[in-house]
């Protein structure tokens, strides 16, 4: 029997590669589309929570120059959603993408953990099973710089003649996007409720050592062509990553 998903923010960073995989497996999932203005329309709202089995909530602001909005709108995605499973009815498993940040002290930390928090409570309420994602740093193709991650950041300056500058440089856990997509759909078919899963980190770097890298992929590949030395799997993914950037002329 085919699993019904739904993404909230299908069409962001990790909805995109997660949509899309499920795409590979059609014996296996049937994706159910979701549109942003769902969360402005009560009642479209419901209609895509009806039609779910397992609903991935991955719609949220990770970045704006107001934190008081980030916190606002994340909790009130949440609450959205948590009021559309009780008024359904549903017992849909609700996956929820919280962060690394939330024992931080800052407002996208608190929204994230008070969201999982109000999403937890719902599935509990209507006997449907939850888990909430504890998510390191993720990177990977196509993600928005200035706003997914750092290394989409430097990536994008690297191949637009810009030079990035490293603000902390800070040791950092990164997962690669479709390892994280990997354990989503893992923990889709477990069906089993937890309330912290902390997803494990693949590669801990320096920023400093994954600009060093980058640098290094722009001056052998994107300069000069010459694949460079790829030794890790993380080698890989990034230089994957990197070659995302470019700007590919069509003739």
């Amino acid at each position: 029997m085919k699993k019904k998903i739904g993404i909230t923010g299908q069409k962001g960073f990790v909805g995109s590669h997660l949509y899309n995989t499920l795409g590979l497996y059609p014996d296996q999932y049937e994706r159910i589309g979701f549109h942003r203005d769902c969360f402005e329309n009560p009642e479209k709202l419901d209609d895509f929570v009806k039609q779910c089995d397992v609903i991935v909530h991955l719609a949220a602001v990770n970045r704006h120059e107001s934190q008081e909005f980030i916190y606002e709108t994340n909790v009130n995605l949440a609450q959205k959603l948590a009021d559309s499973l009780e008024r359904t009815g549903s017992k849909a498993h609700v996956l929820f993408s919280s962060s690394s940040q939330e024992e931080r002290d800052n407002l996208y930390g608190k929204s994230k953990k008070e969201g999982r928090e109000i999403l937890a409570g719902a599935a509990a309420k209507n006997g449907g099973a939850f888990t909430g994602l504890i998510i390191p740093n993720v990177f990977g193709p196509f993600g928005a710089p200035n706003y997914n991650s750092f290394i989409a950041t430097f990536c994008h300056k690297l191949t637009h003649s810009e030079q990035p500058v490293i603000e902390v440089d800070g040791e950092v856990k990164l997962i690669y996007v479709g390892d994280l997509v990997e354990e989503i759909l893992t923990k889709i078919g477990q069906g089993t409720t937890e309330q912290e899963f902390v997803v494990p980190f693949r590669t801990s770097a320096k920023v400093s050592e994954v600009l060093e890298k980058l640098e290094n992929y722009k001056n052998l590949y994107f300069e000069n062509g010459e694949i460079p030395v790829l030794e890790t799997a993380f080698d890989y993914q990034l230089f994957n990553t990197f070659r995302s950037y470019f700007d590919i002329k069509v003739h």
